[in-house]
């Protein structure tokens, strides 16, 4: 009996002692979080880097493209009607101003009526004056732009609207008054080439909205 009950005790002891040996805390999500923890880190990084790259990449390209329209701009830019033919705006008479140094440009007000785009006999006299210029000397085959502007305020008449609708076909349509009087006056069609602006390229610096509302005319290189 005494042995029986030695035996139970030596059992229970060592059932204790391989419990104890073999309960050791683990915690694998605890470590297995950590390591997430570390690799999404990582990734974020990764994925950052790579954004900044590609904005570096895209901002070197764009940097690429406005060099290019600048090139292209200078390439294009005429040179004054005035400075080419060796005359200025005055040596045109009435109507003619020098836009800056590298235009002439005839007034709206005189050469149109108001929300009109059809040449009274004083525009038309001043664009005869100019197409002589043009057709003589060593430029008489330069290509002639012939580009329209307004002021910013809005298209009001019934009938301005109902022909031009915006400041961007009543441009359009005095610029090609312009053309057409060119071409009447005796300067070749193949050189005349038509453009319009609207309003949105105001005369730099000029206070009265009178002196944005013209049409440049300009050599192109």
């Amino acid at each position: 009996m005494i042995a029986s009950r030695r035996v139970l005790v030596l059992l229970s002891i060592a059932v204790l002692i391989v419990a104890a040996g073999g309960c050791k805390p683990r915690h694998p999500r605890s470590a297995g979080a950590g390591q997430g923890a570390s690799i999404a880190e990582q990734e974020q990084r990764l994925q950052d880097s790579r954004t900044v790259a590609a904005l570096r990449a895209e901002n070197e390209q764009l940097k690429t493209q406005l060099a290019q329209a600048r090139e292209e701009l200078e390439k294009n830019r005429g040179g004054t009607v005035g400075a080419a033919l060796g005359i200025g705006a005055a040596d045109l008479g009435e109507g003619w101003t020098q836009v800056g140094a590298n235009r002439v440009a005839l007034g709206e007000d005189f050469a149109f009526e108001k929300g009109s785009a059809t040449l009274n006999k004083e525009g038309k006299a001043a664009l005869q004056r100019l197409a002589l210029r043009l057709n003589d000397g060593d430029h008489a085959n330069a290509m002639v732009v012939v580009e329209g502007h307004t002021d910013e305020s809005p298209v009001s008449r019934p009938r301005t609207r109902e022909l031009y609708v915006d400041n961007w076909g009543l441009s359009a349509a005095r610029a090609a008054a312009v053309v057409r009087a060119l071409q009447e006056a005796g300067v070749n069609p193949q050189r005349l080439r038509g453009s319009f602006r609207g309003q949105y390229a105001p005369v730099p610096g000029a206070k009265d909205k009178a002196a944005h509302r013209r049409v440049e005319i300009y050599l192109e290189k």
